[in-house]
């Protein structure tokens, strides 16, 4: 992946669970969030109806987009339908996101496009959001560590100013009040990069107070010499709102051109059944003892997988992965902290819920991926992993 749609992923990633309608009214000076159980109020959450706004200033261009969205947080993943509004160029387009697929119609072309769900862990969102509020209740101070960003960054050093001890890792978090947003309370929480690195993503967020759901959130990105700003909120929000199965459906038009991708996804309930399945060698990774095997997976078309997935009891993930897609293929990122991966150069990433290793030997990438272990605890696996 190369560095401008690197950039290009991230930012769409970051506004895709982002939300409401202006500021109201001044934050007041309240010192710290109320101590509630955001996980639960955010999970209590069923349904959500609203306008996204999202706007991405680049530097050279500023790009508005306006989109019905609705989301079913019932099931896991949620399902969602996005409707393009505005510009008038892309009104009509529509991405619908299910538990097997995503599917995109291009109104102008009249195009349907279904990439089937290629499966693994879905992101926590509730966990997330928890850790950024209890990171603003802690005056604890640490010492930074390799440093954390909402996007994959370069990982730095040691050294800089200390951060808060139950902080976002790598950010410090600090609580800004409360402000009206759209007739209802939200929370305000600043995020700021205290560490050196390649890539920063500083980031402010309001929270609904009864469901501490994005409602207004924006997002600075320093890369090198360019800068991206890109805020997203909801207008004429309806938290719960009484929508029908079908809600989140699209009727594909009959003259429409349908494409599948080339993709399809097994899974296994052992190393060794998937090794029995394919044609090139499956890695043998040397795994922390708290990790168990979880499944295996094979993805076939476009490029060729094979991924081992290992699970603690506390659901901490480690993922294994080898992908085979020709020598002259970019895959993977080519920022980061540069690692020796068993005498292979490679980049070590991090961001609040992962850190990742990559390498590359011959036409085949590896990448090792794990929710809860330090660089070192990474590295000793992907080095058992080497190029096997």
């Amino acid at each position: 992946m190369g560095r401008q749609t690197l950039l290009a992923v991230a930012v769409a990633a970051l506004l895709v669970t982002s939300g409401c309608t202006g500021l109201d009214v001044l934050a007041d000076d309240t010192a710290t969030p109320p101590d509630v159980d955001v996980a639960q109020r955010y999970d209590s959450l069923d349904t959500l109806e609203a306008t996204r706004v999202t706007t991405v200033d680049s530097g050279n261009t500023t790009n508005e987009t306006r989109a019905l969205v609705r989301v079913d947080f019932t099931g896991n993943p949620p399902r969602r339908y996005q409707r393009t509004l505005a510009p008038e160029s892309r009104a009509g387009d529509v991405m619908v996101v299910n538990k097997s697929e995503s599917l995109l119609y291009d109104t102008d072309e009249n195009t349907v496009t279904h990439v089937p769900r290629s499966g693994g862990a879905t992101r926590n969102q509730s966990a997330y959001l928890e850790r950024i509020v209890a990171s603003a209740r802690s005056d604890d101070v640490a010492k930074p560590s390799d440093g954390v960003s909402p996007l994959p960054v370069v990982p730095t050093t040691r050294t800089g100013p200390p951060i808060p001890e139950n902080a976002i890792e790598g950010f410090e978090v600090e609580y800004i009040g409360t402000q009206g947003v759209a007739g209802r309370t939200a929370h305000g929480f600043e995020l700021t990069a205290v560490t050196e690195a390649a890539l920063t993503a500083n980031q402010t967020l309001w929270l609904d107070s009864e469901y501490y759901y994005p409602l207004r959130t924006s997002y600075r990105l320093d890369y090198q010499n360019r800068t991206i700003e890109a805020t997203s909120h909801l207008e004429n929000v309806t938290f719960n709102a009484d929508l029908s199965t079908d809600a989140y459906d699209f009727d594909v038009p009959e003259n429409a051109t349908v494409e599948t991708l080339n993709v399809s996804t097994r899974t296994f309930d052992s190393p060794s059944t998937l090794r029995n399945h394919v044609d090139f060698s499956i890695p043998d990774p040397d795994v922390p003892t708290a990790y168990e095997f979880e499944e295996a997976r094979y993805l076939n078309g476009n490029l060729t997988q094979a991924a081992l997935q290992y699970i603690t009891a506390d659901d901490q993930r480690l993922i294994v992965t080898k992908t085979i897609s020709g020598p002259n293929a970019t895959l993977g990122f080519r920022s980061g902290k540069h690692v020796t991966v068993a005498g292979h150069d490679g980049q070590y990433i991090t961001t609040p819920r992962s850190k990742f290793v990559s390498w590359s030997c011959g036409d085949a990438r590896y990448t090792v991926v794990a929710t809860g272990l330090d660089e070192e605890s990474l590295l000793t696996v992907a080095d058992s992993v080497a190029c096997k």
